[in-house]
């Protein structure tokens, strides 16, 4: 009766080695969806630092909770090792296959998205130069009489 006690116990610990597993894996892949935002979306070294602290805090907080939920806080070296060995596990194999392919992908999407959205800023680009000219125009006939109405009201002010 006892050996089934400690087996039940063991297989319940080897649940949690493979769920804290699968949550490095998880992690590792939401760092590289984070590389890739990054590769899309240009960034100066603010916003890569506190996109960097952001995805920290996130990694703490899930692993706090995964920790809290799943084993009652207790703090077990062999789950930071599973957490580890998943991360490192992704980024050797999938991280680094299946990143570079997704960012070309992704990257030629946009591409072909943008191109669209370029060629209408730059024929409205034209419009406002040519509304801009116009309106410098109007402005000027405007401002010129309303420097006419101005000597006018000034000329009936001075003869009250």
């Amino acid at each position: 009766m006892q050996i089934r006690m400690v087996g039940a116990g063991i297989y319940e610990e080897l649940a949690l080695f493979c769920s804290f597993f699968l949550i490095g894996i998880c992690l590792s892949a939401s760092y590289d969806a984070l590389r890739i935002l990054r590769a899309i979306i240009c960034h100066n070294t603010f916003f890569v630092n506190l996109e960097d602290l952001c995805y920290w805090l996130y990694v703490a907080v899930v692993v706090f909770v995964q920790l809290y939920d799943k084993n009652d806080g207790r703090l077990r070296a062999y789950l930071f090792g599973a957490l580890l060995l998943g991360m490192l596990l992704y980024a050797a194999t999938f991280g680094r296959i299946c990143t570079p392919v997704i960012l070309r992908t992704v990257k030629r999407v946009v591409s072909v998205l943008m191109t669209p959205i370029r060629r209408l800023t730059a024929v409205l680009h034209k419009k406002r130069k040519k509304g801009q000219e116009y309106c410098g125009k109007v402005w000027v006939c405007q401002k010129k009489r309303l420097k006419k109405l101005w000597k006018m009201v000034k000329m009936s002010l001075c003869k009250l």
